[in-house]
């Protein structure tokens, strides 16, 4: 068994983190905040493109799905329904934007 008179990493760790929440302790260096490398689009021309790559990547698969399924029926017109589907999903997309 383990010494119990003897600190652990865990221990430790839990002692910082108490003292860093009870406000006893301040960190040792000033924390800046990581930069991860990525920008964001900047303006309206980067949202607005992302957006419309969205709708027509969304707007494929609605199409593809559609058509598929419709394939497999045979009284249902599988060309208009793969259209409809594109043109319904890729307006639905556009429009509505996501919050992030």
């Amino acid at each position: 068994m383990a010494d119990r008179d003897k600190r652990t990493d865990v221990d430790k760790l839990l002692a910082e983190v108490d003292g860093m929440l009870s406000g006893e302790g301040s960190p040792k260096r000033p924390v800046a905040p990581v930069d991860s490398g990525k920008s964001e689009p900047s303006g309206l021309r980067g949202g607005l493109s992302a957006q419309v790559r969205t709708a027509t990547v969304s707007a494929a698969v609605a199409g593809v799905g559609v058509w598929f399924i419709f394939a497999l029926l045979p009284f249902l017109q599988a060309g208009s329904g793969a259209i409809g589907a594109f043109l319904g999903t890729f307006a639905a997309v556009l429009v509505f934007r996501r919050r992030r």
